[in-house]
């Protein structure tokens, strides 16, 4: 009697080629339908915006025009003078906010200068007022 011998690994071979077609398939699905945000498309009118009103005894009013001038407490001051007057109006009142009130024509290094500016000078409370919708 002659009996067959068998192979111990016969069978155990894994055909790895359709999972490899599955992953392709899904890179290929999730790269096609991911959607792209385009920064460049956004349209946004920064001096109009929803909020709550807020009443404010005292402040510190800061005006910006469309040519750039500042104006501090309805007097114009220089870009120069801003930091020094800040400092000399910290030293009086402590915690007064700062409500900031930016053309929509004025620059945007002009704004952000000055509210540098008032950063500088120990002021960390600000409102930016805008126009409502």
């Amino acid at each position: 009697m002659k009996f067959s011998k068998r192979e111990k690994n016969a069978g155990l071979d894994i055909n790895l080629t359709p999972l490899i077609d599955v992953v392709f398939l899904l890179l290929i699905f999730f790269m096609v339908s991911t959607t792209f945000i385009y920064t460049n498309a956004l349209k946004v009118d920064l001096p109009k915006a929803k909020g709550d009103e807020q009443t404010i005894n005292k402040s510190i009013v800061i005006v910006i025009n469309n040519n750039n001038e500042i104006f501090l407490n309805e007097k114009k001051i220089s870009k120069f003078a801003l930091y020094k007057t800040l400092l000399d109006l910290k030293k009086k009142s402590e915690n007064l906010p700062i409500i900031l009130q930016a053309d929509k024509d004025a620059k945007h290094g002009t704004v952000v200068y000055v509210m540098d500016q008032c950063k500088k000078a120990g002021f960390d409370r600000f409102t930016i007022a805008v126009e409502e919708e």
